[in-house]
C-alpha cells in the first residue's frame, strides 16, 4: 500500500460545507478514504459530492453532545468506526479581549475550543481508544502572532481560541500516545474562504504583499498537509503544529 493511500479508512470532518472543509472532503475522497462530512448545514457538501458513495453528509452541531452520539452511531452503521477525526468547524469573530462583548467572546471559545475538545473526547471513547488513529485540528497561524496579526484573522478572541487549539493538540497528543493515536494541528494563514466575507481580489490586495510567497492561500492548499498527517507517512509525528501560510509566520 502506498504510504499516502487511505483506502478503508473512515474520516470524520466537521465544518465540511465551508471553503476549507469542502476542499478537505474532496481531498480525502481522492486519497480513497470514506468521508463523513458533518456540518450545521450539510446541503452544500451534499450537492457538491452528490452520487459519491464514499461521502456521508450529516447535519451536526458540534456543541450538541447527543447529536454527536447519533452522528457517530450513523457513521459506524454506514462506514464503520472513525479512524481519523478532523476538527475543522469554527467561527470567526472580531472582539477585543480587554473590552469586547463577553458573550461573543465566550461563544467563540465555546465553538472553536470547547466543542472541539468535547467531540474529540466522544470520538476517542467511541473508537480511537481501542483501535488508535489520527486526530487533526485546524488552528491558525494568526494565533502565533496574535498581538500583531489579529486584525487579519478578525479579532483577538479568535486568536485566543485558536491558541487554545494549539495547546490542546499537544496535551492530547501526550495523553493519547499510549493508545497509538497521533494528534497534530494545521495552522492556516490567510486563506480565501466565504468566512472572510469579501472577494478574493480584495483579500489578495490587502494581504498578498505581506506574504513571502506573494499570494493568499486557497482551501486546497490545506489538503496536502491534512492527508499527509492522516497517512502512514506521518506515523511518527505527533504534538506538532504545521503552519501552512506561505511564509507569513516562520516560527511558532
Amino acid at each position: 500500500m502506498h504510504i499516502f493511500d487511505l483506502t478503508g479508512k473512515t474520516v470524520f470532518i466537521t465544518g465540511a460545507s465551508g471553503g476549507i472543509g469542502l476542499a478537505l472532503v474532496k481531498g480525502f475522497v481522492e486519497a480513497s478514504a470514506n468521508v463523513v462530512a458533518a456540518d450545521l448545514n450539510p446541503e452544500p457538501v451534499a450537492a457538491a459530492m452528490a452520487g459519491n458513495d464514499r461521502v456521508l453528509p450529516i447535519a451536526l452541531d458540534v456543541s450538541d453532545g447527543s447529536g454527536i452520539g447519533a452522528a457517530l452511531a450513523q457513521t459506524r452503521a454506514h462506514f464503520g468506526p472513525v479512524d481519523i477525526l478532523l476538527n475543522n468547524a469554527g467561527v470567526k469573530s472580531g472582539e477585543r479581549l480587554i473590552d469586547g462583548d463577553r458573550k461573543k467572546i465566550q461563544h467563540t471559545l465555546s465553538v472553536n475550543a470547547e466543542a472541539l475538545l468535547n467531540l474529540t473526547r466522544l470520538v476517542y471513547e467511541d473508537s480511537l481508544k481501542n483501535s488508535g488513529g489520527r486526530i487533526i485540528n485546524i488552528g491558525s497561524s494568526i494565533s502565533s502572532r496574535g498581538a500583531i496579526l489579529n486584525y487579519q484573522a478578525g479579532g483577538a478572541d479568535y486568536c485566543y481560541s485558536k491558541a487554545i487549539v494549539h495547546d490542546l493538540t499537544q496535551l492530547l497528543a501526550y495523553e493519547t500516545a499510549p493508545q497509538g493515536i497521533t494528534v497534530n494541528a494545521i495552522a492556516p494563514g490567510i486563506i480565501h474562504t466565504p468566512m472572510h466575507g469579501r472577494p478574493a481580489e480584495e483579500t489578495e490586495a490587502r494581504h498578498g504583499g505581506r506574504i513571502p510567497l506573494g499570494r493568499i492561500g486557497q482551501p486546497q492548499d490545506i489538503v496536502g498537509a491534512a492527508v499527509f498527517l492522516a497517512s502512514e507517512a506521518a506515523a511518527y509525528i505527533t504534538g506538532q503544529v504545521l503552519h501552512v501560510n506561505g511564509g507569513m509566520v516562520m516560527s511558532d
